[in-house]
């Protein structure tokens, strides 16, 4: 027999609970949760807002550092770790490990924060919150 429930307006908190139940009841649990799709992708002067439309970012934004990222072109700042990591005679274990991180991920822009070696991908769970931010804080300038 094949039951399906309808878990779309389950939080992930429910969810959870519901899939541990089920399986501490034995039931064989399968799930066809779809891996979420991010919702935005970064360009270089803005935000493309998937399935809609283009939010060109204010340069103000960046200029003035009012958010802690900003949009920085991956392949850039690889090129950059690498002239860094040549030109430092001390241990750039730090940059080599940044640049290995970054190596590692597709996409073409990414949030490069402002004041530490912080990243933030398309794959990490504060990139849409950040791109939500940043496009509010550009149309309210």
């Amino acid at each position: 027999m094949k039951i399906t429930i309808d878990t779309h307006n389950c939080s992930r908190e429910e969810l959870s609970e519901l899939k541990e139940y089920l399986e501490n009841e034995s039931w064989d649990f399968k799930t066809d949760e779809v891996e979420d799709k991010p919702k935005f992708i970064l360009r270089d002067l803005g935000i493309n807002v998937v399935g809609s439309h283009f939010v060109s970012l204010n340069e103000k934004i960046r200029d003035e550092e009012m958010l802690e990222y900003h949009i920085a072109d991956r392949e850039e700042l690889i090129n950059d770790l690498m002239r860094w990591i040549s030109e430092d005679n001390k241990d750039s274990g730090l940059m080599r490990e940044d640049m290995e991180m970054l190596m590692q991920l597709k996409d073409d822009y990414i949030f490069s924060s402002n004041s530490t070696n912080s990243y933030i991908s398309s794959i990490d769970s504060g990139f849409n919150e950040t791109c939500e931010e940043l496009i509010e804080l550009s149309e309210s300038l």
